[in-house]
């Protein structure tokens, strides 16, 4: 099984300098209903895999432009983690402290979000047994904080993660998922089988053929 994971795009949200908690709150929900940014790229074909995005418009069209006749269908387990505004102020504070301290809450487990740590965790599991049961390549296009909660829960089932760095991923990054099982795993190109890119791999290729 092979997953494509791809950042959802940009969208058409002008965010302000600086909110008080009621506007922060706002903006929150309104962002949810925005488009995507226009895309401008090459479509690809999907080869037949199903595409699962969030219930966010901005999945939805990011799916739609990027390829070509997609088999889309909305997940909400694919959702983006939500925010709120971590204190009651009519106090304007600049975004990047709302953002911050809303991040902060989540991880200590503050009643006050509506999302906690474990329950991000919680839903990255619940949507990663949903794969595995169908056992079938897909994509699946989220968005950044709650792509990288389901990175760290796929590498605890032992996937290997390809294209993804320590950070969130940006809009429109692609990351690979696949089953240790299907890399080599002999030396430090762990290429796939199916593509071995070195005389190592594709010894090892040649032997898994073998034993079919």
């Amino acid at each position: 099984m092979k997953i494509l994971i791809l950042c959802s795009a940009n969208t058409t949200m002008k965010w302000e300098k600086y909110y008080c908690s009621a506007d922060f709150d706002e903006a929150q929900r309104f962002v949810c209903a925005c488009e995507a940014e226009k895309i401008s790229c090459r479509q690809n074909g999907t080869n037949g895999r199903p595409v699962y995005v969030s219930t966010r418009i901005s999945a939805y069209q990011t799916a739609q432009k990027l390829f070509t006749d997609p088999k889309i269908t909305e997940e909400a387990l694919l959702d983006e983690i939500p925010v709120r505004s971590y204190k009651d102020t009519s106090k304007k504070l600049a975004l990047w402290k709302w953002k911050f301290m809303a991040g902060l809450q989540r991880l200590t487990g503050s009643s006050r979000q509506p999302e906690s740590r474990r329950q991000s965790a919680a839903r990255a599991e619940a949507l990663i047994a949903f794969l595995e049961e169908r056992g079938q390549d897909c994509i699946l296009v989220s968005h950044p904080h709650f792509i990288k909660v389901l990175l760290n829960r796929l590498r605890k089932h032992g996937y290997c993660v390809d294209g993804a760095g320590p950070f969130a991923p940006a809009p429109l990054d692609r990351i690979l998922i696949t089953r240790r099982d299907m890399h080599c795993g002999g030396c430090g190109h762990n290429c796939l089988l199916s593509n071995p890119g070195c005389t190592i791999g594709q010894e090892a290729a040649r032997r898994r053929e073998k034993k079919r």
